[in-house]
């Protein structure tokens, strides 16, 4: 599975608000009735990585709801980058899992919070999907100032990482007024499959068009071509002579007495 499924799943939750919730009660069902109320954000964690296929790359050491630990299992992994701007710009990946110190230091043992990383904004900050920050499930913007550090699971097949599916679309907000959040996979082919007809539509119209013109180039040829073999057909050579000929017999009378006035 890629990271691109891990988001997604993460993406689900989005809006969700309050405890229990349907985190914290999928954590208790295989932890205990404990967990409903507890601090959820590495239940949440927990739930994207199991939901999306990729629990073996996520949860090395299975559930996690203690950030601590959570974060251990990627330092023990040999994939813990501490959480320095330079750290953040180079190696934080989509889907990493990010882990917090409101207190400012890069040490586990003081991990406040955990998420994962949507995007990596070059500056050495990171855009995040977290639950349990205000008691809800959203998204943050985040610096290296409380970044402790984070570590990029070994997701399947990081060659796929980068698909987008009918559902990360209409969560990327790329809507159409006939599109429906509730079948994105409808709604995708929808677009494909309307704007393929339109564009067919251009197509046969533009050929039209096309078709008009090379007709109209046709019989402005065939004049052209009528002038020329009219024009050519024309001997100007015997035409002038012809012209100098006639002149040649006009004849002008100079005897002739011009006309008396008529009597008055």
């Amino acid at each position: 599975m890629t990271a691109a499924k891990m988001l997604s799943e993460a993406r689900r939750d989005l809006g969700l608000v309050g405890r229990p919730n349907r985190i914290t009660k999928d954590y208790a069902s295989r932890h205990g009735e404990v967990f409903l109320r507890a601090p959820w954000c590495a239940m949440a964690v927990t739930k994207w990585g199991r939901g999306s296929g990729n629990a073996s790359a996520v949860l090395p050491a299975g559930d996690r709801a203690y950030t601590v630990w959570f974060a251990e299992d990627g330092r023990n992994l040999g994939r813990w980058y501490p959480g320095t701007a330079a750290n953040i710009r180079a190696y934080a990946k989509p889907g990493a899992i990010v882990f917090f110190d409101w207190g400012g230091t890069d040490d586990i043992a003081k991990i406040d919070h955990v998420g994962v990383v949507e995007v990596n904004l070059g500056d050495g900050r990171i855009q995040s999907i977290e639950g349990n920050t205000g008691d809800a499930c959203k998204r943050r913007v985040r610096a290296s100032n409380v970044i402790a550090g984070f570590w990029n699971p070994p997701y399947q097949s990081p060659q796929e990482e980068d698909d987008v599916s009918a559902k990360d679309v209409w969560t990327g907000k790329i809507k159409v007024p006939y599109a429906n959040p509730d079948k994105p996979e409808w709604q995708a082919g929808t677009v494909l499959t309307n704007h393929g007809t339109w564009l067919r539509k251009v197509s046969k119209q533009v050929d039209a068009l096309a078709a008009q013109v090379a007709a109209q180039n046709a019989t402005i040829k065939a004049l052209a071509d009528a002038l020329a073999a009219r024009d050519s057909a024309v001997n100007v050579d015997a035409l002038i002579g012809r012209i100098r000929s006639e002149i040649a017999n006009v004849t002008v009378r100079l005897d002739v007495a011009a006309e008396a006035d008529p009597p008055a």
